[in-house]
């Protein structure tokens, strides 16, 4: 009986948990113009929602940019974002008010110097949730590429998928939100779980780090292989890839995966006595929200 009550009380402790989150991040925004050749453009588009029927919500939207000094720590990001109404502003924090049901929206420039980097969004509601889109121009303002990214939590252990077979290229992006710096582990792995390559880095408090799988940050003797980068870090990072063709001008996104979550575990026990369907049928619930605490 003990050990039904506690995993009652940790069920009820992770759904209250779930319920009262009001920070998420998009763990790579990207504006400016990207030097070539060829030279292109970079537009991020930040899409929020507010599923409520009944309150209105409100928040920030916080802008951090990359410290090249990867033990550094972050600093502010300053963008000119229009929103759905046609209003422009210039700054590194944004206010918003999304009435019930309602979307708000928000498109960076792409103009000027190229700069990376992350958003923070705080909210009064915990239902709001949201996504963003990657543009990229040619020269002549043409549309190139285009890929939606989603909003992620951050977490300390992770992975993405990794294809580099055939001239394809593997993008990723990852970003402290936390007050303390973070020792990061990556480790490339095969298919068949092998260590391929691995490195270590300090990233600083408020840093974000972005590049291709193949330079020198990360791996550039690795093969072309398929597999898994694993992203193993002492304090919660949020991160987000994509798959880029051998062109470079088509890619789209690769979410990350989740590792040494508590949910499965939890879930795999309750499965295993009959008795307790009611419980499991709540854990797979929050499964499917996708709770991060791993």
């Amino acid at each position: 009986m003990k050990r039904v009550l506690w995993s009652l009380i940790w069920i009820l402790t992770a759904t209250f948990a779930a319920s009262a989150q009001t920070t998420f991040y998009y763990p790579h925004v990207v504006d400016g113009v990207q030097a070539g050749p060829p030279a292109v453009a970079w537009k991020t588009t930040i899409l929020l929602t507010n599923p409520s029927s009944s309150a209105a919500a409100s928040g920030t939207i916080m802008f951090t940019k990359d410290n090249s000094n990867l033990t550094g720590a972050g600093s502010a990001m300053t963008l000119t974002l229009t929103d759905e109404t046609g209003a422009a502003a210039n700054a590194s924090t944004f206010n918003f008010m999304i009435p019930p049901d309602g979307t708000h929206k928000l498109v960076s420039s792409g103009t000027g110097r190229f700069q990376g980097g992350f958003a923070t969004v705080a909210t009064t509601a915990g239902t709001v949730n949201g996504t963003a889109i990657f543009s990229e121009f040619d020269s002549a303002g043409n549309l190139v590429g285009e890929a939606g990214v989603p909003s992620g939590s951050a977490v300390p252990n992770q992975a993405i998928f990794v294809d580099t077979v055939g001239g394809y290229a593997i993008g990723v992006a990852y970003a402290n939100p936390g007050t303390a710096a973070a020792n990061v582990t990556l480790k490339l792995l095969d298919t068949a779980a092998n260590t391929v390559a691995s490195t270590t880095q300090v990233l600083g408090s408020g840093n974000h780090s972005a590049g291709f799988t193949f330079q020198p940050q990360f791996f550039p003797s690795a093969p072309a292989m398929s597999g898994t980068m694993q992203i193993l870090s002492s304090a919660p990072l949020s991160v987000i890839a994509l798959r880029f063709d051998p062109s470079f001008s088509k890619f789209t996104t690769l979410p990350p995966v989740t590792l040494a979550s508590l949910i499965n575990p939890a879930i795999e026990w309750l499965q295993e006595r009959p008795w307790l369907t009611p419980l499991s049928s709540i854990a797979r619930l929050l499964g499917s929200l996708q709770l991060r605490i791993g």
